[in-house]
């Protein structure tokens, strides 16, 4: 095996370009792919990030009446009893309408958050960009979703009439903006304290639900089935919230990985072809080697290590160039567009095991390259050639 490896790396090395070549036509896929495949993981670890800075991890409302009575001692009871639950809040949420003083109408969803709860949550604090969430007894404040202040034109301490769901219309202050990052929050939702948001609302001590923190997001479907059960009431995790979102962006990776694997496949055909030019070429060689004893198998396996080392070299090289874009790309990020995406750009997150996985893939492939020459060499006749030689 030594010896065949020996002159499966001398016959590549006597045509250097078109060995070069051919190691760079699996290399362009391979970078192609794992660079792809970084944008995909970035695409997805931001908007999962955004989505569980926005969304409460499991949500539990009751579905006959829309409201919660003692949502205090039920938030007491779930941490107490649940070492998987971190924190839990109530909120009240509704559908509103803001009202400038030039007529513009936006239409929001207004949710209650507890004023003091809200001060000690980092995540919320990160996405404050200025004033802050309050209380008042006299006119009500609100923090608006930056998108909904540059719709409306407002800044901090600006009026605005907000009309709810029930048809009563208050006067609102602005004391606060926000950011997330998800452009369809920024947009549509206004925040305010939950003691003003019951007045708004006109729901009395009631709220519409009950927000959990969990400590392992990815326990969110079986905690909100286990107190869905004991509680009888409604539950959400924020996976079945955003099943649609989820489902789309693993469709997204599962099709972007098959598509691009197509280059690498059409790069190693390329190969075969180019190798079976190589048996044609090298029949006297071949011959020579039958004749001081070398197997058909044994050439059939000396076709099948220069493949394999093609391959080989394909992928590392493929690979330090996929990491190389990567970080070009995370310097300098592709920007897309806020309103269809909701990022502004598309972050980079390099992950070895998709670089483990392309990179084997590719290996698997590397017998098309090689099987057909190999058989071809297998079946050429020593004596023949010889003798018309």
């Amino acid at each position: 095996m030594r010896y065949l490896l020996f002159v499966a790396w001398r016959q590549l090395i006597v045509r250097p370009w078109q060995s070069a070549m051919l190691v760079l036509s699996v290399a362009v896929g391979v970078c192609i792919l794992t660079t792809a495949l970084s944008l995909t993981n970035g695409f997805e670890q931001e908007m999962v990030d955004r989505i569980l800075g926005t969304t409460p991890h499991v949500t539990l409302y009751n579905p006959l009446t829309g409201s919660l009575k003692n949502a205090g001692a039920l938030c007491e009871r779930l941490v107490r009893q649940d070492a998987r639950i971190e924190a839990a809040a109530p909120f009240v949420q509704g559908q509103a309408l803001l009202i400038d003083a030039r007529k513009q109408t936006v239409g929001v969803i207004l949710r209650g958050m507890d004023v003091e709860l809200a001060r000690r949550d980092a995540q919320f604090q990160r996405y404050l960009v200025s004033g802050k969430l309050e209380e008042s007894k006299l006119t009500p404040a609100v923090v608006l979703g930056s998108a909904v202040a540059r719709k409306l034109q407002v800044v901090l301490g600006d009026e605005l009439f907000l009309v709810t769901g029930a048809g009563q219309k208050h006067r609102v202050v602005v004391s606060g903006l926000f950011e997330s990052g998800l452009y369809d929050f920024d947009a549509h939702v206004a925040l305010t304290g939950l003691l003003s948001a019951q007045r708004l609302c006109d729901m009395g001590d009631g709220v519409s639900g009950v927000g959990i923190k969990l400590k392992n997001v990815f326990a969110a479907s079986a905690v909100s089935q286990e107190w869905a059960d004991a509680l009888m009431l409604g539950a959400r995790s924020w996976m079945d919230q955003n099943r649609p979102l989820l489902q789309a962006m693993w469709l997204e990776r599962v099709v972007i990985f098959i598509v691009i694997m197509f280059i690498v496949l059409v790069a190693m055909m390329g190969i075969g072809s180019t190798m079976a030019m190589w048996v044609i070429e090298r029949r006297s060689e071949i011959s020579l080697l039958r004749a001081i004893g070398v197997s058909a198998r044994g050439v059939g396996t000396l076709f099948v290590l220069q493949g394999t080392v093609i391959s080989l070299l394909g992928v590392l090289l493929g690979a330090i160039a996929g990491v190389l874009l990567s970080l070009a790309l995370a310097h300098f990020p592709i920007p897309i567009a806020q309103e269809v995406y909701f990022l502004s750009h598309l972050p980079v997150i390099m992950r070895l095991g998709d670089f483990l996985t392309v990179g084997v893939s590719t290996l698997l492939l590397s017998p098309i390259a090689s099987v057909l020459p190999a058989l071809r060499a297998m079946r050429l006749d020593p004596v023949e050639i010889l003798r018309r030689h």
